[in-house]
């Protein structure tokens, strides 16, 4: 008692994290060993059996939290002032175990020695309070739903420091005790007037338990942060496997939150300025799908560094006659893959295999929905048409992707194979990441035709930075493509040593 435990994590903001933002006092803990309340066989793989849970009341929070045993960050350093207020407002007045087999735990833990509490220190400069706090509402606990942001932490002091929409998290997961079921779970059954509420958050390390009373909700969150967080789920699914627990069914707690949920302020959307540079960006956040699908290698970015490359010196040696930076590194890489015979692509392991039947086959099993055709899924996952070397590279295209966003300038993770796609002629290269449905890329293009383009276009664009728009950049790039020698005596004020 007396840590200061994270309740939530960063939240997706323009604002920045607040100072103190996201720990919580903890006010009363209790050790359950071997708790009988636990699901025997558990279906769900993200559940946790435990011999032990903690469950811990924190101030601000709306109820009880249930924590597996083991380790977790607690905060060290807090404001004095902080710590002074903290303490005298508690949430959780309570002095007796709240959970069925409940134990308060006598000993300091060994870690801790004697230390009592946080450390106090000299707060950091607060930010700028908000405008105004985001619109919220009211509505019982056992109406919660899957998207609701929920109010986890109420206050932090100072409270008028809080950020726009600071202390709400999505909630990810639900599920109602009701009955004979809650006398399994609380040490006073009446506590939870009629039905207790299970509830994984976005950013909380554990099951939120609550009563049936009413909680808070924002009532238009960020919509950026909303995307963020659907994509990024914290726990999917419950953190316990509690014995008795059934999820509600979603139309049916769509139809309770509309009877409680206001309309939003017509300002509510201007507190959250945009995260994005450009339209462009914002919109793939907001309506983009994340999956695998097709994309013309000449749509993807050249390799900016080829590790344990049987040409890498080689690369280096051209890239030398570049001023340096990541586009220079990669245009280097498309001149190296121009130079390359069929006899030299042919000496590196890459290469080696048939790329445009791997390509076809990963493409053809990220197509089928697995829970729907389970038996063409499988039919397709065996590759049997496939070499066993092929096979070892298609099921390493499912497991070991190539990641690439749409409009990136770069992908990290398959750049050998990339290359080696392009060498083999593969039209169409199996990526994964982030796009808008229904936006084709640019129609495929030949790859040492695209490397050559690529190259002449740099020295154009290197051109005009030095002698700005005109004929002359036009005419000369070609050249500086074709004759590096050329290159040598433009200035290379940035140029690595």
């Amino acid at each position: 008692m007396g840590d200061y435990l994270p309740v939530a994590s960063d939240r997706v903001t323009p604002e920045g994290r607040r100072p103190g933002e996201g720990y919580a006092r903890i006010e009363w803990l209790e050790h359950i060993h071997d708790p009988a309340f636990l699901h025997p066989h558990p279906t769900d793989p993200y559940a946790i059996t435990a011999d032990t849970i903690v469950a811990v009341c924190c101030q601000g929070l709306p109820g009880p939290v249930l924590l597996r045993a083991g380790d977790h960050w607690v905060l060290t350093e807090v404001d004095p002032e902080r710590l002074a207020w903290d303490a005298a407002h508690p949430t959780w007045p309570t002095h007796k175990p709240v959970f069925v087999g409940g134990q308060v735990p006598q000993e300091v833990h060994w870690n801790r020695g004697d230390l009592a509490g946080p450390v106090g220190v000299t707060p950091e400069k607060a930010s700028a309070p908000p405008t105004r706090r985001a619109a919220s509402f009211t509505k019982p606990a056992s109406t919660l739903r899957i998207g609701d942001y929920l109010q986890i932490h109420a206050v932090r002091f100072p409270e008028h420091d809080m950020g726009t929409d600071e202390g709400y998290h999505r909630v990810e997961w639900v599920g109602h005790l009701t009955g004979e079921r809650i006398a399994g779970l609380l040490a006073d059954p009446a506590w939870a007037n009629g039905i207790v509420t299970l509830v994984t958050v976005h950013g909380l390390g554990g099951m939120l338990v609550l009563p049936e009373k009413d909680v808070r909700v924002l009532v238009q969150p960020n919509l950026e942060r909303v995307s963020w967080d659907e994509q990024e789920v914290w726990h999917d699914g419950p953190h316990f496997a509690l014995d008795g627990v059934v999820e509600p069914d979603p139309a049916l707690q769509d139809a309770k939150d509309a009877a409680h949920r206001p309309a939003a302020p017509e300002d509510e959307a201007g507190l959250y300025p945009t995260l994005f540079s450009t339209p462009e960006r914002r919109a793939l956040h907001l309506e983009g799908v994340t999956g695998v699908r097709p994309v013309p290698a000449s749509a993807l970015p050249w390799p900016h560094g080829l590790f344990k490359c049987e040409y890498a010196e080689r690369g280096k040696r051209i890239a030398r006659t570049y001023p340096g930076g990541r586009r220079a590194d990669q245009t280097a890489h498309a001149e190296l893959f121009a130079e390359l015979t069929e006899e030299e692509f042919a000496a590196c392991p890459y290469h080696q295999g048939n790329w445009q039947a791997i390509a076809e086959a990963v493409l053809a099993y990220a197509e089928v929905d697995e829970d729907e055709e389970p038996e063409r899924a499988a039919r397709l996952y065996a590759m049997e048409h496939l070499s066993p070397q092929d096979r070892k590279w298609a099921r390493r295209m499912l497991s070991d992707r190539i990641w690439w966003e749409e409009g990136s300038t770069s992908i990290t993770n398959g750049q050998h194979r990339l290359c080696a796609m392009r060498a083999a002629a593969v039209a169409n290269v199996p990526v994964y990441g982030r796009y808008l449905p229904g936006k084709q890329p640019a129609g495929a293009m030949d790859a040492r035709e695209h490397a050559r383009k690529t190259v002449e276009e740099y020295w154009v664009d290197r051109l005009v930075e030095l002698w700005g728009p005109g004929p002359w950049p036009r005419r000369i790039g070609p050249l500086l493509a074709r004759y590096r020698i050329l290159r040598w005596p433009l200035p290379r004020p940035d140029r690595r040593p």
